[in-house]
């Protein structure tokens, strides 16, 4: 059960300087399809990419710490300006700790979004613990803040949409897209994930 009203919400994400998510049960459905030898599929939602770059627009860092290592993964977020990706970490903590040391901040400015009982070291400790719609009931109960989206239904971007409504950027934010837009109209332009 969230402990905070929308209006303390909202005031946190205003003084937020990182942003760190778990990968599968909130970037992904939690699914993996194993397609023969060592090879894995897994579901990313595209929203949950133009999430990555609206943050990176209004200067909001995004870590991607996850306790399994992928093939997957490591392809997702080679397309997506994240600040860092952490594979096969499940202290997840420390993952976060020192990003904070990196960017000069503490643990008061920073977010965690998960979904299971791995995540909740890092929920607990970030100044703002988030979870997914469908996590788990642990977590559920001690998430400063659920959305109403599943994992891997584009709950990151639902997460980064109310950052940006808290700060008053949609006009930022929409100047960005429509800046990349005309870079990609132009006859020089290459195509790149940003499209998302």
């Amino acid at each position: 059960m969230t402990t905070l009203t929308r209006d303390e919400y909202e005031a946190r994400l205003r003084g937020l300087k990182l942003l760190a998510t778990d990968v599968d049960g909130v970037l992904t459905d939690g699914s993996i399809a194993y397609t023969g030898g060592d090879a894995e599929t897994k579901i990313f939602n595209v929203r949950d990419g133009s999430a990555v770059y609206i943050a990176r627009a209004i200067g909001l860092p995004v870590l991607v710490v996850t306790a399994r290592g992928s093939q997957a993964v490591a392809r997702r977020f080679s397309e997506l300006p994240v600040l860092g990706l952490c594979q096969n970490t499940f202290d997840k903590v420390t993952a976060c700790v020192e990003a904070e040391a990196g960017l000069g901040i503490g643990p008061d400015e920073s977010l965690f979004l998960g979904d299971d009982l791995v995540d909740l070291p890092a929920i607990r400790r970030a100044g703002l613990g988030v979870a997914v719609a469908d996590a788990h009931p642990r977590v559920l109960a001690e998430a400063d803040w659920i959305l109403t989206t599943r994992g891997g239904r584009g709950a990151l971007r639902e997460l980064v949409d109310d950052v940006v409504e808290a700060r008053g950027l949609w006009d930022e934010v929409l100047a960005d897209y429509e800046t990349r837009q005309a870079q990609k109209s132009s006859p020089a332009s290459e195509p790149d994930a940003s499209a998302e």
